[in-house]
């Protein structure tokens, strides 16, 4: 399930989420944010990591799902295929299912972690 191109780039969309996006202060590095042991990889536990980070920055409304509105980068067929119970919603676990979906699509080579250059260009 791809919501979108890039396996990290909803990362990205937290500046304008979190209120950020209004400040002079240049964003941090997504990759660097993510690779919190600043080995230059990015593991499957750090990624759910920051997931779990990203699901609740978006929950604008702190009621522990997301909906749509709350995620305006992903697709309606993509939302609905991760909202597995079709509430119209999404819950920590949903959420979290479709994004280790999009680490494994960007981990091509079955490494088990992403660097720089897994993630260049998406």
């Amino acid at each position: 399930m791809r919501w979108i191109p890039a396996a990290l780039a909803i990362v990205m969309a937290l500046g304008p989420a979190s209120g950020f996006a209004q400040t002079t202060t240049p964003a941090p590095d997504v990759f660097d944010v993510t690779d919190t042991n600043h080995d230059g990889k990015i593991t499957a536990e750090e990624y759910r990591a920051r997931m779990v980070e990203v699901f609740f920055l978006l929950d604008r409304n702190k009621d522990g799902f997301l909906t749509k509105e709350e995620i305006p980068l992903a697709s309606d067929a993509a939302f609905r295929a991760a909202d597995k119970n079709g509430d119209g919603k999404l819950t920590l676990d949903e959420y979290l299912d479709a994004r280790m979906s999009d680490f494994t699509v960007a981990d091509k080579a079955h490494k088990g972690y992403l660097t720089r250059e897994d993630t260049a260009g998406q």
